[in-house]
């Protein structure tokens, strides 16, 4: 058989990643120490079938700004194609997107999620009048979710997939720079195809690649370092695809109904572990379009097509951005750019 043979710049870069693997997993838990009032251990797996579809009842209703649509009544969802690695548009996020405020009254007296570790360190939930049980439900089941939310390109068969080794895929960046890896336990692995993995509290403990790598700690104080969410979803690990004629010239598509099916199960799963957990910010991704192989301009076209069903319609999430990093403008970016970008999704007009 004949070997590969790995050019030495290659083996130069895994081996620094892998350095920077071994630091974050040595300053970690000196983080964690300091951080009480979060929990970055903690994760929980979901199935779709577990959760099931979403109450429209529960829905925020989270109205379009007017240079959406012209339509002050409006409720939706814009949709923005970013250059960027997920963290970094995590980061940005909350500071570009406007403030809206849920036009479902169920959601205006709660307690909000922080976005920094500042903002969670022994908050305590706002009291609720314990003779109003359905108050009381309510109120827990509609807490308004500050954090952002990003979406983890996850191997569904390793923990952090190669992120020790060296490997450079959106999971290990994302490994690189926080305290996710603590959260993506051995016994979940290998999971199931519609499943995956919530992380409430992911501590960023680094600058991104492009810029150093360079630890925060400990000159940023533990509690005010930035904290996500993350929902860790597998995509399908190369499935078949075929080529033909499209509207943008030869395209890729996969091969049988199936794994199309598949993949768009999933994303409704991302997002209804999102809507689930009250996330108004969502950082996605082109999910199963690196390594795993699958055609990105149909994979695009599929979350297009989730997020019109029905059951998300209405104004779920303030804004959605896809992060995909494409360093040369000749990769996955303007695909999703071409397919995504600028979208409004699930506009539903009210009071009609």
């Amino acid at each position: 058989m004949r070997q590969t043979t790995i050019p030495q710049a290659v083996r130069n870069r895994r081996a620094a990643l892998a350095a920077v693997a071994k630091e974050t997993k040595a300053a970690l838990p000196s983080v964690v120490q300091q951080l009480p009032g979060l929990q970055p251990y903690m994760s929980s797996q979901h199935t779709l079938d577990d959760l099931g579809p979403l109450d429209p009842a529960l829905c925020p209703r989270f109205p379009l700004s007017s240079g959406s649509n012209g339509d002050p009544q409006a409720c939706g969802t814009t949709v923005k194609v970013v250059n960027a690695d997920s963290f970094e548009a995590a980061l940005e996020m909350p500071g570009k997107v406007p403030d809206q405020e849920p036009t479902n009254p169920l959601f205006l007296t709660a307690t909000p999620t922080g976005t920094t570790a500042h903002d969670d360190d022994g908050k305590k939930k706002e009291d609720v009048d314990d003779d109003d049980e359905t108050a009381q439900k309510t109120t827990q089941r509609r807490q308004r979710n500050h954090r952002v939310v990003v979406l983890n390109l996850a191997s569904d068969k390793n923990p952090g997939g190669g992120w020790l080794n060296g490997s450079s895929a959106q999971e290990e960046a994302l490994c690189y720079r926080s305290s996710l890896s603590l959260s993506l336990h051995r016994r979940y692995y290998p999971w199931a195809a519609r499943s995956g993995l919530y992380t409430r509290d992911v501590v960023i403990i680094r600058r991104a690649q492009s810029q150093g790598h360079g630890l925060l700690v400990p000159r940023t104080p533990a509690d005010q370092l930035p904290v996500v969410s993350v929902v860790s979803v597998a995509g399908i690990r190369r499935p078949e695809v075929v080529s033909g004629a499209g509207g943008s010239g030869l395209e890729e598509r996969f091969a049988r109904p199936r794994d199309r099916a598949l993949t768009k199960d999933k994303m409704r799963l991302v997002l209804r572990i999102a809507a689930a957990q009250g996330h108004e910010l969502l950082v996605l991704g082109a999910i199963g379009c690196g390594a795993f192989g699958n055609p990105p301009r149909e994979v695009a076209r599929c979350w297009l097509e989730v997020l019109e069903e029905a059951e998300f319609r209405g104004g779920w999430w303030r804004e959605i951005w896809f992060a995909v990093f494409d360093a040369r403008g000749e990769g996955n970016g303007s695909v999703f750019e071409e397919e995504l970008g600028g979208k409004v999704v699930g506009k539903v007009v009210t009071g009609q």
